[in-house]
């Protein structure tokens, strides 16, 4: 019995120290903190999003849930329109005199239509092209007075084309600034192509650029396929986003200053050594007129700028700028019958639907001056050549 006590008691002390050594294990795991599976690893409940288990900023939580993106690939900024809005005075134009087909009234200040006759309605702007060309081509060059070297292959097609040009030759370098006052002043196809060529290295390119700002303005009834408003059924406008172009020009001060010039002289060249004098066809078109918007036989707006345009299929077009007492406005007509009777046509809007008009004044109560005057005005208007078989300025 004794011995047989023995071993019973050298049993238990045998299971009393392996459960000692069991609990002593346990405790030495919670204190280094090892686990008994694959302490390698280590399996996580998913979080529910938003959720961390350290404190966190609301920054720290956006930085941490949005991607980078690459400075290779920045974000397209919003694009706003500058379409005119109709204003709550709207009129429709009623002209029994007016030979225009479209036209269109804009208040530049509350970018709002304050008249017009189907002036959403599809045209061909012949050279008011080249307000576009200009307010691309001003916001694409950083350097005024960084030249583009003419070639034959530039000159040569113009000259056999009989376009109309301000007249820089092969080999004469020219400045950026002298190509847009040749391509609005005097409506030159050199300036244009000299522009397009110096921006995007062709016209094909350039006409891209254009097309590119159309939508950027937000205009959805225009596409150029030229630089210079060469007729091409593919190549038209509406005379509500001509006034829209027309706004973006005035609204940058590069086109301002060239829309506004009357007259401006190119830079000394080998070829020109005093330079070329070019005088504006917008302003000499408005020689001998005013516009009288109360009726006391005085003018009251002053013309600001703007541009002409002609091609058989277009007829002429005319967007002009006005100021009166500080406030611009802004009135495009399309497929007038004449030069002259295209400012006419553009008077007449002037002065019956600008606020406060009055009406247009009678022929015999001197809406313009003398004929004597204007006859001399139309006879030294500069005679405007041929592209393609067509007039064109």
């Amino acid at each position: 019995m004794k011995n047989m006590n023995r071993k019973g008691g050298a049993a238990i002390v045998a299971v009393l120290i392996v459960i000692i050594m069991v609990a002593v294990g346990s405790a030495l795991m919670v204190v280094t903190g090892r686990k008994t599976i694959q302490s390698s690893k280590t399996v996580e409940a998913p979080m529910p999003d938003g959720y961390s288990d350290k404190e966190t900023t609301p920054e720290e939580t956006v930085k941490e849930e949005e991607p980078e993106v690459p400075i290779s690939d920045p974000v397209p900024a919003a694009t706003v329109s500058v379409l005119p809005q109709i204003a709550n005075t709207y009129e429709t134009i009623t002209l029994k005199d007016a030979t225009f087909n479209s036209a269109v009234l804009l208040d530049c200040e509350s970018n709002e239509i304050l008249a017009g006759f189907k002036y959403d309605k599809k045209i061909y702007p012949a050279s008011l092209t080249k307000l576009l060309t200009l307010l691309v081509a001003a916001e694409n060059i950083d350097d005024m007075k960084a030249t583009y070297t003419f070639t034959d292959e530039d000159i040569d097609p113009l000259i056999d084309e009989n376009a109309s040009r301000a007249g820089f030759e092969a080999g004469e370098a020219v400045t950026m600034e002298d190509l847009m006052y040749a391509a609005i002043t005097v409506s030159g196809a050199d300036g244009t192509l000299g522009l397009s060529k110096a921006v995007a290295g062709s016209e094909e390119a350039f006409v891209d650029l254009m097309n590119k700002k159309v939508t950027d303005l937000g205009l959805s009834d225009t596409h150029f396929v030229n630089a210079s408003g060469l007729h091409n059924d593919q190549h038209y406008s509406t005379a509500q986003d001509i006034a829209a172009v027309t706004k973006a020009c005035m609204d940058n001060d590069v086109c301002r200053k060239v829309l506004s010039a009357e007259s401006y002289t190119t830079s000394k060249t080998k070829q020109h050594e005093e330079g070329i004098e070019l005088d504006s066809i917008f302003h000499s078109r408005f020689g001998g007129y005013w516009i009288d918007i109360d009726g006391d036989g005085y003018g009251d707006a002053d013309i600001v700028g703007g541009k002409t345009g002609f091609t058989d299929e277009a007829m002429y077009t005319l967007s002009t700028v006005v100021d009166v007492d500080g406030h611009e406005y802004i009135c495009v007509v399309t497929k007038s019958e004449g030069d002259l009777i295209s400012v006419e046509d553009t008077i007449m809007v002037f002065e019956n639907y600008l606020p406060g008009a009055v009406g247009t004044v009678s022929d015999d109560e001197g809406d313009t001056e003398d004929t004597e005057e204007t006859d001399d005005h139309t006879d030294g208007t500069e005679e405007v050549p041929v592209i393609n078989d067509e007039t064109e300025e």
